[in-house]
C-alpha cells in the first residue's frame, strides 16, 4: 500500500545506501572551494553535486532537505566579486546550510528523521 499524501514516506534503499558518500562529497566539494577562494570551477562542481543531491531528495520525498540544497546551488552562483566583501557571513551560510543536510543525512541512516 502505498503512503497517503500526507504520511512521511521512507526514503529508498538505494538512496540511503548512497546518502553518507553523497553527503562527504558535498561537503568536501565545499571545503575545496573555501579554501581555494571560492574560484568558479569550484563553485561550479559544488552547484552540480547540490543540484543532484536536491533532486535526489525531491525524488525521495525529502522536501525541505531538497529546498537546502537547492538554496546551496544559489549561493554557488554568486560570482567571487560577489563573495568577497561578504565571505565571512557566506562561509557561515554554506556552514549552515551543510550541517542542516548533515543532520538530515544521520536522522535517514538511524532511522529518527525523514
Amino acid at each position: 500500500m502505498l503512503p497517503s499524501r500526507g504520511s512521511p514516506r521512507t526514503p529508498s534503499l538505494p538512496f540511503r545506501l548512497r546518502l553518507a558518500k553523497s553527503i562527504v562529497e558535498l561537503e568536501g566539494a565545499c571545503r575545496f572551494a573555501s579554501d581555494h577562494s571560492w574560484n568558479e570551477a569550484d563553485r561550479a562542481r559544488v552547484e552540480e553535486i547540490a543540484g543532484a543531491f536536491s533532486d535526489a531528495c525531491r525524488l525521495e520525498g525529502l522536501r525541505e532537505s531538497a529546498v537546502l540544497a537547492r538554496s546551496l546551488t544559489c549561493l554557488m552562483r554568486l560570482s567571487r566579486d560577489q563573495i568577497v566583501p561578504i565571505e565571512g557571513s557566506y562561509r557561515e551560510k554554506v556552514a549552515e546550510v551543510m550541517a542542516s543536510l548533515r543532520t538530515m543525512a544521520e536522522g535517514v541512516l538511524l532511522g529518527t528523521g525523514t
